[in-house]
């Protein structure tokens, strides 16, 4: 036999992250969230809830880099202008082949020593704006501090 099951630890998670906008017309960090397993995971699945709309012309860049980054691998340059209070959006889709790679926006790696970076690039107001970022992920890595 070759296919066996692990079950040595939680192999996988949701996690759910709120993020607000920014409240001067500059771009600036919205937010950075640390790997919450300390080794590597697999972003498997991502919604984005918005709770509030923004009035300015803001737009938003998600993914993984060192923090506070502008990083763009999950979402680049989606305008959260417009966005209607209670819309749900992908932010990793389902719409891969059965053998295509599990690269974004189908999935995305993130280290164990990286950050997942929420980013207002535009020079926009947006403090209205609110959501949630629901993400599902694998746990791939491996602690090697357990005994």
């Amino acid at each position: 036999m070759t296919a066996t099951l692990v079950t040595d630890g939680p192999q996988s998670k949701w996690m759910k992250v709120h993020v607000k906008g920014n409240a001067t017309a500059v771009a600036n960090s919205l937010g950075s969230i640390a790997n919450p397993e300390g080794v590597a995971l697999h972003i498997t699945d991502g919604y984005m809830y918005t709770i509030a709309p923004c009035a300015g012309s803001a737009d938003l860049d998600v993914g993984i880099g060192v923090t506070g980054a502008d990083s763009t691998n999950l979402l680049s340059d989606i305008s959260i202008d417009g966005l209607a209070a209670s819309a749900v959006h992908y932010v990793v889709g389902k719409d891969a082949s059965s053998q295509a790679a599990a690269t974004s926006p189908k999935g995305l790696l993130w280290a164990a020593d990286t950050f997942l970076n929420f980013y207002n690039h535009n020079a926009a107001e947006c403090a209205a704006w609110e959501a949630y970022f629901y993400l599902r992920y694998i746990r791939i890595g491996d602690d090697l501090t357990r005994a």
